[in-house]
C-alpha cells in the first residue's frame, strides 16, 4: 500500500498530515506528501521559500515519527495533479484536509477534495480540518 497526501501546509491539511502520519506508520508503508503550487510561486529563477520551507517541516515531522516519507513539488492545477501523482507512484491511498472555504467559495471555485474523491482510482479519506469536529 501507497499513501499520499495532499498537502499544503495550511491549518486545514495539519490535520490531515497527523492522520497520514499515523496511517503510514501503522501500515508500515511509504507516505508521499505532495503540493501543489503555481507558476508563479515555483519559477526556477525565484522559488517560493516558503513552500520548501513547509515541505521541509511536513517531512522531519513525519520522520520523527516513524514514517518512510518522500516529499513531492509539483506546478500545475491541485485537482488534476494529486490525480496524476497518485497514478503515477500508484498510491492506494490519497488523504486530502477539507478546506475552510465556505460552500459558495467550493461553488464558484470548485473543490479539490471533490474533484479527487469524484475522480480517483483508490480510496480517498478527507480529514476534516475544524477543531470542533475532533
Amino acid at each position: 500500500m501507497t499513501i499520499m497526501i495532499a498537502y499544503d501546509g495550511r491549518r486545514s491539511t495539519e490535520k490531515a498530515l497527523e492522520y497520514a502520519i499515523k496511517h503510514s506508520v501503522n501500515y508500515n508503508e511509504p507516505l508521499y506528501i505532495l503540493t501543489v503550487v503555481s507558476k508563479d510561486q515555483m519559477d526556477p529563477e525565484n522559488p517560493d521559500p516558503s513552500v520548501r520551507e513547509y515541505m521541509e517541516a511536513a517531512q522531519k515531522h513525519a520522520a520523527s515519527k516513524g514514517a518512510i516519507v518522500h516529499t513531492i513539488i509539483e506546478v500545475g492545477r491541485p485537482d488534476e495533479t494529486v490525480l496524476e501523482i497518485a497514478s503515477r507512484f500508484k498510491c492506494d491511498t490519497i488523504i486530502v484536509g477539507r478546506s475552510d472555504k465556505s460552500a459558495l467559495d467550493r461553488f464558484i471555485l470548485g473543490s479539490v477534495s471533490n474533484h479527487v474523491v469524484r475522480n480517483a482510482d483508490c480510496t480517498v479519506i478527507i480529514v476534516s480540518g475544524d477543531e470542533t469536529g475532533e
